[in-house]
């Protein structure tokens, strides 16, 4: 129990170093445009007249603008930034439990991109009045009502009845699996939306037939959500998925060029 608490402290700060990585890129990207400018000085005869046809400058544009975009929706935004910093301690608790999901993330496997909004959607079910959600409505803002000012919650107090059902549905299976709060339950879900439905049920389970019937109805209904996500604004999942990503590897996103282009 107390090694379960120090681990989760350590991916709670871990979680808070995504706060960190993601305001690094935006400091990184303008001192990379200063340096440019800096450089470019001395040698203003090399610059073409069609910005466009400067690579370097290009090149640094382009960083300046995708970390920009990235922090000003996920860094200006304490709710989002917060929500972020929770989802990314929680799938790295997830990386504890399944210990294939750190590799999927290292080597940005296509299977990692099938499983995350399945983790992101999980998260949401286990926790729907935390911080998390925040980032889930921003995903799926037709699916949730308008947040009250001051109430973090109101959001969630609001959501369709659709997606009210799915709740109830994740609940229910929970229940006959041990319990929302039952710790080896919820590692049983959480590596099923890891690993697939097939490829965990071939390892064995101890549950009865009736809860690996549950779980298998509420994965359905739950890979129809992780759908959703994913298509009702792409660019804004891409974002995303981008985002959780960096922040789980912790590696820049654009190293700067060995030699100085113009």
């Amino acid at each position: 129990q107390q090694q379960q608490q120090q681990q989760h402290q350590q991916d709670g700060r871990r979680g808070r170093e995504a706060a960190r990585i993601l305001a690094e890129d935006v400091i990184e990207s303008y001192k990379a445009m200063r340096m440019y400018f800096r450089k470019v000085r001395t040698c203003i005869e090399h610059v073409d007249p069609h910005l466009c046809n400067n690579s370097g400058l290009v090149s640094r544009l382009v960083d300046w603008e995708e970390t920009w975009e990235i922090g000003a929706r996920y860094v200006r935004s304490a709710a989002l930034l917060d929500a972020v910093c929770d989802l990314v301690a929680e799938i790295r608790a997830a990386q504890q439990v399944v210990p294939e999901l750190t590799t999927m993330c290292e080597d940005c496997d296509v299977e990692l991109f099938l499983a995350l909004p399945r983790i992101v959607m999980l998260c949401f079910l286990a926790d729907p009045l935390n911080k998390r959600t925040e980032l889930v409505r921003s995903l799926l803002p037709h699916r949730f009502g308008p947040s009250g000012e001051g109430n973090s919650n109101a959001a969630f107090m609001k959501v369709d009845l659709e997606l009210k059902a799915l709740y109830d549905n994740y609940k229910e299976t929970m229940r006959l699996l041990g319990g929302t709060r039952d710790r080896a339950a919820w590692e049983f879900v959480v590596r099923q939306a890891v690993l697939g439905a097939e490829e965990h049920q071939s390892r064995g389970c101890d549950y009865p037939s009736g809860a690996t019937r549950a779980v298998a109805d509420l994965f359905r209904s739950l890979e129809r959500w992780s759908l959703e996500l994913q298509r009702h604004c792409p660019e804004d999942w891409n974002q995303c998925s981008a985002v959780l990503v960096h922040c789980l590897t912790g590696e820049t996103q654009n190293k700067p060029p060995s030699k100085f282009q113009v």
